[in-house]
């Protein structure tokens, strides 16, 4: 029998995993399927949890960089499979939002990868709204501008840096340490006290996991973990029969119900909260910083932020002074992306500077500016062997 990647989504995340069998059908009527977007086989309850068969492609690309970056004909090919996969995804309305090496399927055997996890896919992102991963997340989110599919191609471009490197693009977390002592690894760290709700749910993840040589549904025998985060843990299972388990419209009943049954009413604690947070468009005092040093790290690598960028943003007045300066007016040294990617080898001559003008066009800070997932295919970088 064939072997699958079994997505068990955590119960109390399940509205991530409908979301995701939503896009997925949706993106298969409105434009087929693609083969650079891992297929969703069949979706289906079990114990309280929603779960999603995959085709089984390769392992996380995260885990394959932490090891090597790949070799410079491989990275190429897979930026290209990853702008073709964007480019179906686009043309079918969505966004992706969180485009990353730990999204990303790669299988070492032939080179191919796969973009999955599109249960953080939007039709139309909202302005305001706060999403993707810390290290590959576009401008226009931390401060709040309007958003568009071009932050997909920001976070592809932070994703090719990282995959010829090796090294994240930007990592304000280890700028932070150099500053703030609750970002500091050394004795002096301040630790700082974890609400009692990121217990509780540490405490029920724990309590959720299935073991290996659990039979699913009577139908998928769980071999290895091939992936645990905070919302799902994906196995690869062994398929034991071919009896269809797919029941979407099940999945979207049991969900109606939830949401119909509501949740407890917030405190005046979490309510002010919450307000903050929207205010900000960060979960903390923390998270604000973080963010505001991401943004150095870009002015000194991309340049200025436009102005007018800066005017549309909701959250500016925590990062921008009123004419569009960086707040506390910082003295940035300028980083210079083609000396970063000198040690990439292979990247000498022309070769060095078509990828340096690739990926300025996908990082550059206004996102009208940027190419589209199409356009960037196009790219004389990716023509080469």
């Amino acid at each position: 029998m064939e072997r699958v990647a079994l997505k068990i989504q955590r119960r109390r995340y399940a509205r991530a995993a409908v979301r995701e069998i939503d896009v997925h059908r949706a993106l298969r009527e409105r434009a087929g399927f693609s083969p650079e977007i891992i297929r969703l086989r069949e979706a289906f309850l079990y114990d309280g949890h929603i779960c999603l068969a995959f085709d089984r492609h390769g392992n996380s690309l995260e885990g394959v960089l932490d090891r090597a970056p790949l070799p410079l004909a491989r990275a190429r090919a897979v930026t290209r499979q990853l702008l073709a996969a964007l480019a179906h995804l686009h043309s079918g309305g969505f966004t992706h939002t969180d485009v990353k090496p730990g999204n990303i399927l790669y299988a070492a055997r032939d080179g191919n990868a796969r973009l999955a996890d599109l249960g953080t896919a939007r039709e139309k992102p909202a302005q305001g709204l706060v999403c993707g991963t810390r290290h590959y997340v576009a401008p226009e989110v931390i401060m709040g501008a309007p958003l568009s599919p071009a932050l997909d191609i920001w976070s592809l471009g932070c994703t090719v840096f990282e995959i010829l490197t090796g090294r994240p693009l930007f990592d304000p977390y280890r700028v932070a340490a150099k500053k703030y002592r609750e970002f500091s690894r050394g004795k002096d760290r301040e630790e700082l006290p974890l609400a009692a709700s990121v217990g509780q749910d540490a405490a029920e993840e724990k309590a959720e996991q299935l073991a290996r040589g659990a039979i699913v549904a009577d139908k998928y025998r769980l071999d290895r973990k091939l992936g645990t985060g905070q919302f799902s843990t994906v196995w690869m299972a062994e398929q034991l029969n071919d009896v269809a388990l797919d029941a979407p419209e099940k999945i979207h009943r049991e969900q109606v119900r939830k949401v119909a049954a509501g949740n407890p009413p917030e405190s005046e604690r979490q309510l002010r909260d919450r307000a903050w947070q929207r205010a900000k468009g960060a979960d903390d005092i923390l998270d604000l910083a973080l963010n505001y040093e991401h943004l150095l790290l870009i002015a000194a690598l991309a340049g200025p932020f436009p102005l007018p960028l800066v005017q549309s943003a909701e959250f500016r007045g925590s990062y921008f002074e009123p004419d569009g300066a960086l707040r506390f007016r910082p003295a940035l040294k300028r980083a210079a992306l083609r000396n970063r990617l000198r040690r990439v080898p292979g990247l000498q001559g022309p070769a060095l500077g078509a990828a340096t003008d690739f990926m300025l066009r996908a990082l550059t800070i206004d996102p009208a500016q940027r190419p589209s997932a199409s356009a960037a295919l196009a790219h004389e970088w990716l023509a080469r062997p």
